[in-house]
């Protein structure tokens, strides 16, 4: 999603694919000569029983079992510049995450960057500083931190991301060179007070081709990886990619396939968790997996699905979207993978 003024593109919705045993051609019929001796006619019952059940252990073995999925963590469309706030979802987080034992990953969104390089525009219209950004990111981490603690975890990791978008001003390779030095400020914070033991920084932006060039959106990314040792997220959307052909087809925008994966998962320091609001976005998604494998030497690793239900009844739930997007990507050998995470995006 992007700023209030902007829709998703539409998109269609894919042929549903059954899970479970395969169809079997019918069992011939054994026929049986019956004679005198009644040990003949228990004799071929068993013989029907064990071909039978030959027949079932070979259905199974064709059968797999879908991944659990993981605990969904909640990321945020960031509305103000309240440091208590952030805080306080971050203190959630902590807490959820010591008592599963479980690693987490949360985006904050804080909306297109300006064309200065001085801040953004959140989803809500008001302007935010790069400075604030940090303050609220550092409150959201010192939260974490501290409530995990309050619960004796001292091992578990929040990978959280600073987010932006690529619809607004500053999509260039000066913008991201703008946010990667937010990210790196939280990072060095982060790590003066002891939270970086169990906060670790990204950048990261939600990439759609239908809001904003190809070219410009690279540049970014471009702008973002000059920094070495901070890695970013892209938990955007693939919008027009093909749902059932991996040869670097067509996407909305002049976009291709190939730029998708580029942003996504091209440079050693991007990882995709991406948008599966729909059934088809994750078919698009386990194209864009298959391209890599096919064309780039190497699938695409995906993180874990993003949902909106929560902003959008009448999208995908966090269960369907994990589901529909683990069983597109590994029903090709060359994308098998399993998945971290799960996020749902919600309002702050």
């Amino acid at each position: 999603m992007k700023n209030s003024s902007t829709m998703h593109s539409q998109l269609f919705p894919r042929g549903k694919t059954s899970l479970g045993v395969r169809d079997h051609s019918p069992l011939r019929f054994v026929r049986t000569l019956i004679t005198r001796s009644g040990v003949r006619i228990v004799a071929a019952i068993c013989v029907c029983a064990a071909i039978a059940s030959m027949f079932m252990i070979q259905g199974m073995s064709q059968t797999f079992a879908a991944q659990a999925q993981a605990h969904t963590n909640w990321s945020f469309y960031m509305n103000s510049t309240s440091t208590s706030t952030a805080y306080n979802h971050g203190c959630v987080q902590g807490g959820a995450d010591a008592t599963y034992h479980d690693n987490s990953v949360v985006v904050l969104d804080f909306g297109g960057q300006l064309g200065n390089g001085s801040g953004s525009l959140m989803i809500n219209g008001v302007s935010i500083t790069n400075s604030q950004i940090e303050a609220v990111t550092e409150n959201f981490s010192k939260g974490y931190w501290t409530c995990a603690r309050n619960k004796g975890d001292t091992t578990t990791i929040l990978d959280l991301g600073i987010g932006t978008n690529n619809s607004y001003q500053d999509v260039s390779q000066a913008g991201g060179a703008a946010w990667i030095k937010v990210v790196s400020t939280v990072q060095n914070y982060n790590k003066a007070k002891g939270y970086y033991a169990q906060v670790r920084m990204y950048a990261a932006n939600d990439m759609e081709p239908g809001f904003g060039s190809a070219s410009a959106t690279i540049n970014w990314v471009h702008g973002v990886t000059s920094i070495s040792g901070l890695d970013y997220l892209n938990y955007g959307s693939a919008d027009g990619c093909p749902q059932t052909s991996s040869s670097n087809g067509s996407c909305n925008n002049g976009w291709n396939q190939y730029d998708v994966w580029y942003v996504s998962n091209g440079p050693a320091q991007g990882h995709p968790i991406p948008e599966i609001y729909y059934p088809a976005q994750a078919s698009q998604w386990a194209m864009l997996s298959l391209y890599g494998a096919q064309h780039q030497g190497r699938r695409m690793n995906i993180w874990g699905p993003l949902d909106e239900h929560d902003l959008a009844s009448s999208t995908d739930t966090a269960a369907q979207a994990w589901s529909q997007l683990w069983t597109d990507v590994n029903s090709h050998s060359a994308t098998k993978q399993s998945f971290s995470y799960s996020l749902e995006i919600h309002n702050e």
